[in-house]
């Protein structure tokens, strides 16, 4: 039925719904290379076509994200075949209910939960970890949430249970794993220009987890936002002992990731963003060096290629190395408007460029994404967009991204809302 609700069209839905329609087609291409923990690509470069279909629907209490998702409705890779998916991304009812005197409000259904702070990464997005600041379509789906919430004179409670096994897109082994249950407590408040959040939360993976953020304004031009989380238990990759045997997934004690983030904006609409982020659940580079000079070994050997293809499964962390320091750097269209030289090209006005470049300081690993936006239509109830978005991965020969089999992708996205 809500594939169905998908394909019905707008003005029936209008007489019952307030809908919101968004949407987006991705033309790419992709250059690969070889990895010593990756099965060889048979092509070196190859292009596809993807695109999405997203609907809001409101009614009511009501609130629903739909998504229509088209997989390869072209590829230049043999034996690749199209397929579409229907993904409800969230379905949740939210009331207010009174109880001696006190208003509380109400969350119940699959919902996204985001209490992270900062641009690169979240720690402190604890009921799902969403992937941040993809090149082409992806769909996040969110959790089954039942949480209440108090409003106080200095901020907000809540109290929430969160089952993040709701989800119809099957995720690596490692998120399989992390599928949890639990309940926690949130507060959230403000201190003049500075507001900040504390969480526990406890669920039947973690067994525990205490985190909290700082985000403080200092002035019109800089912000200063800090978060860590302290886990007690948590899943990941263990290097083997022997060459003859695998990487295995195991439970281990004390998790902890921090972010530090510095944040400048002018006048003109220029912003710059620097963070630094530490993952303890990450393999560290003294790890990474072990895994490549056994890869390597097992190669040189002539040994089973599963073995070397099994040092590719810490690849499924949410940060592939502990330390990671991100720039991010963004223009807002009115910036155009105060150089002589772009005054007059039209064009500009409606022109947004973006860059980031993450990097891994302990094997010198470099991940590069570009970002060119052009709003060809906005008319308020209408939008259509143009971008071309670049990324290089790039790196010493023994770093992380340089051994991933991606070597660069350029992708033109067409999207829009109605």
């Amino acid at each position: 039925m809500l594939l169905v609700s998908l394909l019905v069209p707008r003005l029936v839905l209008a007489s019952i719904l307030e809908t919101s329609w968004d949407w987006m087609v991705s033309f790419e291409h992709h250059e690969s290379r070889n990895s010593l923990y990756l099965p060889e690509d048979q092509d070196e470069q190859w292009q596809s076509v993807n695109a999405l279909l997203d609907v809001e629907l409101r009614y009511g209490q009501w609130l629903g994200v739909l998504a229509l998702k088209g997989n390869d409705l072209y590829s230049s890779q043999s034996g690749v075949e199209s397929d579409s998916e229907g993904i409800v991304r969230e379905l949740f009812w939210q009331g207010t209910t009174s109880l001696s005197g006190a208003d509380f409000d109400l969350t119940l259904g699959k919902a996204r939960v985001d209490w992270g702070v900062g641009y690169g990464y979240r720690p402190l997005d604890i009921i799902k970890p969403y992937r941040r600041n993809p090149v082409g379509i992806q769909v996040e789906e969110g959790a089954g949430v039942a949480a209440v919430s108090y409003f106080d004179g200095n901020g907000e409670w809540t109290l929430i249970y969160a089952d993040s096994s709701w989800a119809s897109q099957l995720g690596n082994d490692l998120d399989q794993q992390n599928e949890q249950q639990g309940i926690g407590i949130r507060r959230y408040g403000l201190v003049g220009n500075s507001e900040w959040q504390g969480v526990a939360y406890y669920d039947d993976v973690r067994r525990g987890l205490l985190g909290g953020s700082w985000v403080s304004v200092l002035d019109d031009a800089w912000e200063l936002h800090a978060s860590a989380v302290y886990q007690s238990e948590y899943y990941s990759y263990s290097l083997p002992e022997s060459l003859f045997e695998s990487v295995r997934s195991e439970k281990k004690n004390h998790g902890l990731q921090t972010l530090l983030g510095l944040t400048w904006t002018n006048e003109i609409g220029q912003s710059v963003i620097l963070e630094y982020w530490y993952d303890s659940r990450s393999w560290n580079n003294g790890q990474w060096k072990q895994a490549y000079q056994q890869a390597e070994q097992i190669n040189g050997n002539g040994m089973p290629v599963g073995l070397r293809y099994a040092y590719a499964q810490p690849l499924q962390h949410v940060n592939l190395v502990s330390h990671n320091v991100m720039l991010h750097w963004t223009q807002d269209p009115i910036a155009w408007q105060y150089w002589n030289w772009s005054q007059n090209v039209s064009w500009l006005q409606d022109f947004t460029p973006t860059f980031d470049v993450l990097f891994s300081p302990e094997d010198n690993g470099v991940i590069a994404t570009q970002w060119l936006r052009y709003a060809a239509v906005d008319t308020g109830s209408m939008q259509f967009d143009i971008e071309i978005a670049a990324r290089i991965l790039t790196g010493d020969k023994q770093s992380v991204y340089r051994n991933l089999s991606d070597k660069r992708m350029i992708l033109l996205n067409l999207k829009g809302r109605f």
